[in-house]
């Protein structure tokens, strides 16, 4: 898969919470799984599984301050990752944060182009 360490490009991390600013998925949040060539592997249990990630680019995704590290323990270590069990961390992590999806990409503008 190309994964070398727990920190990527962009200081993207095993474990952090993304939510993703372009495509079908926008606004929904992720989980980083790893990275390969430059990009980043993410999952959230339900549309993209643990076995079958997402490949993004680093500039559509908007990096949340949570990291999870039991996801990440459990990818360093190569243990199996259970759907459900991700969803759940994910969606818990977001209800308790105090704040939704929505609001913080409103408040997140869009890079304008030069």
């Amino acid at each position: 898969m190309g994964v070398n360490s727990s920190t990527y490009k962009e200081g993207f991390r095993t474990g952090d919470v993304v939510i993703v600013r372009r495509c079908k998925c926008a606004g929904k949040p992720f989980a980083v799984m790893g990275a390969c060539d430059g990009m980043i592997l993410i999952a959230n249990g339900a549309e993209y599984t643990a076995a079958r990630t997402k490949i993004k680019k680093v500039l559509h995704l908007q990096q949340k301050h949570y990291n999870l590290e039991d996801v990440a323990g459990r990818v360093a270590g190569g243990k199996p990752l259970d759907n459900g069990w991700l969803m759940q961390k994910i969606s818990k992590l977001l209800e308790n944060s105090g704040t939704s999806c929505e609001q913080e990409d409103e408040a997140a503008e869009w890079p304008k182009k030069k």
